[in-house]
């Protein structure tokens, strides 16, 4: 059951949620709309983020798949669904019986609604179904492997009945969840119809040095080309500087590596507390569930060793990259000897979206059925 924190909200009526969701979405959003159709991820997750403020409650990233509609939400939430918990394998949109689905692996946290509009755009008569990243609240003394996510996955296929010949597909990190399941179900003698990453980076601590030290120029670069354009515009108003922590509050080695970021996160022990703080796509201000996802799946990529894959696969390469991450070739290609790589247009966030999702997904399409 929802309790509102605040004594003048009542969480329990499914009109308060219809009413700040619409605000959160900034649209006039009727009660039979699907939800993941039209809003963006960013407001939703805003939305999910005001909802735990104000009640307490914290909604899974990938409530909207489950419940698509504000009916729909607002009855669950009305009949004290729990809705922090997601399914291991979520339905993103049906097809036809007797196709072999398509498995989809997210980027980032497990947000499916980051990739909606590619899913839409995917020409394949098949369902699509979701992978959701699995919460195993280990200590960061022994953290979760992508191994341990694809023994997960492994177990859930069987529990639900889902067999080959498979077709999988990863976004950003979720490239490597993806690769690593063909690895294990080829080891098993079963097909892999298909598999493709999407921009799939891995660690900096598996980087080749000559590539890392390349990348860390042209970032420090970067940056101070946008700081001589904010010394030339002027302190934005009412800018204040944050007090720095001292040295004994937050500990030596935290202090310099905090002090040497993003160059410390290399080197950086993926076991510390402050680990996942460190790297370039920590944002912080997470909700409870969420960031406990993101420091997961951080923690994963700090210690994942990439290996040879000596099968097929499709490797698709955003044209503009990654402010982030280097060109995927120049750490994947010694390790994927059979790749076909494929660029496409936009940056590692766009080539997923708008047009670009439409030019992707015809692409995929034409590859799946093959």
């Amino acid at each position: 059951m929802l309790f509102s924190t605040r004594a003048d909200v009542d969480s329990s009526r499914p009109t308060y949620l219809d009413d700040l969701l619409r605000q959160e979405a900034k649209i006039n959003l009727d009660r039979a709309a699907d939800i993941p159709d039209a809003v963006s991820v960013n407001r939703a997750l805003n939305f999910i983020k005001h909802w735990w403020g104000e009640t307490g409650e914290e909604m899974d990233v990938n409530v909207f798949y489950r419940h698509r509609t504000l009916e729909a939400l607002g009855f669950a939430i009305s009949h004290h669904e729990d809705l922090s918990a997601s399914p291991k394998i979520i339905e993103l949109r049906s097809g036809q019986n007797g196709v072999a689905p398509l498995l989809i692996f997210a980027g980032g946290a497990s947000c499916f609604l980051e990739m909606q509009q590619l899913i839409k755009e995917i020409s394949f008569p098949g369902p699509i179904l979701g992978v959701a990243l699995t919460a195993f609240n280990r200590d960061r003394q022994y953290p979760a492997t992508v191994q341990d996510e694809v023994e997960s996955t492994l177990k859930a296929l069987q529990a639900t009945g889902i067999e080959g010949p498979y077709r999988l597909l990863g976004y950003s990190f979720g490239g490597v969840f993806a690769l690593e399941l063909a690895r294990a179900l080829r080891a098993q003698g079963q097909e892999i119809a298909f598999l493709g990453m999407l921009d799939t980076p891995f660690g900096e601590q598996e980087w080749p040095l000559t590539t890392w030290a390349k990348f860390m120029w042209q970032r420090w670069r970067r940056a101070r080309n946008r700081k001589k354009n904010l010394k030339k515009s002027g302190p934005p108003a009412g800018d204040q500087t944050q007090a720095r922590p001292s040295l004994p509050a937050i500990g030596r080695g935290e202090y310099l590596a905090r002090k040497l970021k993003p160059l410390s996160f290399r080197y950086a022990d993926p076991r510390t507390a402050y680990y996942p703080e460190l790297a370039p796509q920590w944002m912080g201000d997470y909700p409870p569930l969420y960031d406990a996802a993101a420091r997961q799946l951080l923690r994963m990529k700090g210690v994942y060793k990439p290996s040879r894959y000596d099968g097929e696969l499709t490797f698709y390469r955003s044209l503009q990259g990654s402010p982030v991450d280097c060109d995927p070739k120049s750490i994947w290609g010694r390790f994927l000897v059979h790749a076909d790589w494929v660029d496409v247009p936009g940056n590692h966030q766009s080539m997923i979206v708008g047009r670009n999702a439409g030019t992707l997904g015809r692409e995929l399409g034409n590859r799946l059925m093959r």
